[in-house]
């Protein structure tokens, strides 16, 4: 029987014509491209420690998300489910490296970026952009079999909690005016 979490995925796998943008956005290139786009930005207004700060809060966010893995040990759809999963055609084999895959890392750095790179500028244009970026990348994870759709909206929940939190952090310092 199907969770109404793989039947999501199932359906989302036949829309093949996000294909590419769905294994773009997936990258670590990808990923990098947009960090150092906004590194630039901050180092033109002069604000490096903003940029190192997000880097860092990037970074802390990883690791909760890799603890939280850990402790939930919620296996990956392309582990749990390879058999349906390749019977079907939506992957070629079961996947490798950490089969663990509740909370979405990508999902919660992505939206954790996101939210600090909005409240850090009030630029609401750029903010809209970028948590249009970071569902992509959300979508990506469940269109790639890499996660459930569960497992990535608690991933940008989380993301956006900690990007408040480590924003209200900021502020608590004064490193950033209110």
């Amino acid at each position: 029987m199907m969770t109404n979490d793989l039947l999501f995925l199932v359906w989302l796998s036949n829309f093949l014509e996000f294909s590419i943008l769905f294994e773009v956005v997936s990258t670590r290139a990808f990923s990098f491209s947009l960090l150092l786009i906004s590194g630039l930005f901050f180092i033109y207004y002069r604000k490096t420690y903003l940029f190192l700060y997000i880097v860092l809060c990037i970074i802390l966010g990883d690791q909760i998300g890799a603890f939280l893995k850990d402790f939930f040990q919620e296996p990956r759809p392309c582990f749990q489910y390879s058999v349906q999963l390749i019977d079907l055609g939506i992957i070629k084999n079961q996947c490798g490296e950490r089969l663990t895959g509740m909370p979405s890392n990508h999902a919660l750095n992505f939206f954790l970026f996101s939210t600090l790179i909005y409240l850090i500028t009030k630029r609401k244009i750029l903010g809209f952009c970028l948590f249009i970026i970071s569902s992509a990348v959300g979508l990506s994870r469940v269109f790639l079999a890499k996660h459930l759709l569960s497992q990535v909206i608690i991933g940008a929940s989380l993301g956006v909690l900690l990007g408040i939190v480590f924003y209200n952090i900021l502020k608590k310092f004064k490193w950033i005016q209110k």
